[in-house]
């Protein structure tokens, strides 16, 4: 894929974590959040201990790591050391490799049509958390991201009762696919390849051109993703 697309991604990625940081101050969740840029790079900051998985460095290239040092030394990190996000094969000086990541990204073929039904934001957003039982300051975080107005709501059902949720937003003509889950005692049964098929489908309906998520190899989301067409760009985070 053309590094122009790879990048166009990443500063959708970072958009989207901006406008989540936002919403989560506006919602009193713990800690200070912050999005920025720097020579390049892509910061994104969140204090609270909970939510150190925030902290990150994203957008590194050959032509923007040597400014990453200076970007690790801003006092806007108040003690927090963030993950350098870096494609696979670059390493980032002074730092040590501290896992893998996915940069999953798919081309849209722009396809007219009626939007689908919006999901009521407060179900969306109990079988969301429910899905990843999570509880605390991630849980605060993720049901202020997922109650934003720009947010669009995927909610697939069993008769009445809804089992799995995901959620998407679009930026510029990408389509950025976020938190999705399901209920423990409805996995296996393809809730989630369906709600991808689902949003990529409203994306195209959109006029969407790109489609990205993020994922840790080994888990489900990898192999949802390689089927529903995903290219799936290797990168290594760093950290001290």
């Amino acid at each position: 894929m053309d590094p122009a697309q790879l990048l166009t991604a990443e500063r959708a990625l970072h958009r989207r974590a901006a406008m989540a940081g936002e919403a989560a101050s506006a919602a009193g969740v713990p800690g200070r959040f912050r999005a920025w840029e720097h020579a390049g790079s892509l910061a994104v900051l969140a204090t609270d201990p909970a939510l150190a998985y925030l902290s990150t460095v994203t957008g590194v290239t050959p032509e923007t790591l040597p400014e990453v040092a200076g970007l690790l030394r801003s006092p806007e990190w108040d003690g927090v050391h963030p993950a350098v996000v870096a494609p696979a094969g670059l390493p980032v000086p002074g730092l040590v490799p501290a896992g893998e990541r996915f940069l999953a990204v798919r081309g849209l073929e722009p396809t007219p049509a009626s939007p689908g039904e919006q999901a009521d934001a407060e179900v969306f957003v109990r079988v969301l958390l429910t899905g990843f039982g999570v509880t605390g300051p991630v849980a605060e975080f993720m049901a202020a991201e997922h109650r934003l107005p720009i947010m669009r709501r995927f909610l697939l059902r069993e008769g009445e009762t809804p089992i799995a949720a995901a959620g998407m937003t679009i930026d510029a003509g990408v389509a950025i696919l976020g938190a999705a889950s399901t209920l423990p005692e409805f996995r296996g049964r393809g809730a989630q390849p369906t709600l991808l098929r689902h949003r990529l489908e409203a994306a195209a309906a959109e006029g969407c051109t790109l489609a990205v998520a993020t994922a840790r190899p080994g888990s489900p989301s990898v192999a949802n993703l390689e089927r529903a067409g995903f290219r799936l760009h290797r990168r290594t985070a760093w950290t001290p």
